[in-house]
């Protein structure tokens, strides 16, 4: 009855272990140490909005490959989609990203039609790579692949 009751704890404890185990994540992001491209420029700049304090980031990348689209960008814990410029050599990418803290004033009354015009804070997503302050990550597509790639340094663009 013992042995039985020990073969059931068991059990119990290694499925137990076993399922968590299995509810992880198990994304991982490979990065490319030698992409089909080569990045020319890594610029980074504020953007200042018509109304107080609206601002955030403009991120331009250029390259010198036209076989490679750039995807995605990754830097200081958000995400954008980069949008290609005009047919320019080398290609270069833009994204754009919201950095305000979005101090808002809300209208909090008993008639909802008053309160028209209050917006939700934004809030900062987290991004799945540990990145230092002048560290980005971007996605790439080649040959209908998606890859990542690290970018070490991008420069402060002083206005």
């Amino acid at each position: 009855m013992k042995i039985l009751k020990l073969i059931s704890i068991f059990i119990i404890t290694s499925t137990l272990f076993f399922c968590c185990g299995a509810t992880k994540d198990k994304t991982i992001y490979k990065f490319q140490k030698n992409p089909p491209f080569k990045i020319v420029d890594a610029v980074v700049s504020d953007w200042v909005g018509g109304q107080p304090g609206v601002r955030g980031l403009k991120v331009e990348i250029s390259t010198d490959s036209k076989k490679v689209k750039l995807d995605t960008l990754y830097f200081r814990n958000q995400k954008t989609t980069l949008k290609l410029t005009a047919n320019t050599t080398p290609s270069k990418y833009v994204g754009i990203l919201v950095t305000s803290n979005g101090i808002n004033d809300y209208i909090l009354d008993k008639d909802s039609t008053k309160e028209f015009g209050n917006f939700p804070k934004i809030i900062s997503k987290n991004i799945p790579f540990n990145l230092n302050n002048n560290e980005a990550v971007i996605s790439y597509l080649y040959q209908n692949e998606t890859y990542f790639y690290k970018i070490k340094i991008i420069n402060k663009e002083v206005n």
